[in-house]
């Protein structure tokens, strides 16, 4: 006689998760502060990420502004003069964009707790900086159509320079701050 196949039967048991072990209202208020300050310290490090990424940008943008297009021909006979004028344009919107959101990144909550204090007023400094950019180049707009270009120009160069000089100064404090404070770049 042939005996009849053996089926395998395999039984799960169902997966627990075992709660965290309760050692007592002070274990569990301690844990509590340590996961706080484990998402204080991640929200400080978005911040930081975020304003310099923002610089950055804002830098680049800059530079961009600073060509000279008004002068170049290419070979294909295109006229780079118009074509400047609607890169300005664009770029301007997207300053009109970068500027606002950084300033409140700067003086939000976060930034005022997030930031490294001796580089925090230098941040504001640099917000202020951008305002006045965003308010000349509004006021260049109702200027003579002559005297717009070169006043946007100048105005692009000193803020090319002030964004420069604010990415050198967050390079320094990276190279120099106690190993007790948060990277910037983390």
């Amino acid at each position: 006689m042939s005996q009849p196949p053996q089926r395998s039967i395999k039984i799960s048991r169902p997966v627990k998760t075992t709660p965290a072990l309760r050692l007592g209202p002070k274990a569990d208020q301690a844990r509590q502060k340590k996961a706080e300050a484990q998402e204080k310290q991640a929200a400080e490090a978005r911040i930081r990420v975020q304003i310099y990424r923002d610089l950055l940008a804002l830098l680049d943008i800059a530079e961009r502004l600073t060509m000279d297009l008004s002068s170049h021909q290419d070979r294909y006979g295109i006229e780079w003069n118009s074509l400047a004028r609607k890169i300005m344009a664009h770029y301007n919107a997207d300053l009109f964009d970068l500027i606002p959101a950084l300033q409140n990144k700067v003086m939000s909550k976060e930034g005022a707790h997030g930031l490294p204090k001796g580089l925090y007023r230098n941040l504001l400094d640099f917000a202020g900086e951008c305002d006045n950019f965003l308010k000349s180049a509004r006021a260049i707009n109702e200027l003579a159509p002559d005297a717009q270009e070169t006043e946007f120009a100048n105005a692009c160069e000193h803020f090319k320079q002030v964004c420069a000089d604010m990415r050198q100064q967050i390079c320094i404090f990276e190279n120099e701050r106690p190993p007790d404070e948060e990277s910037f770049f983390e």
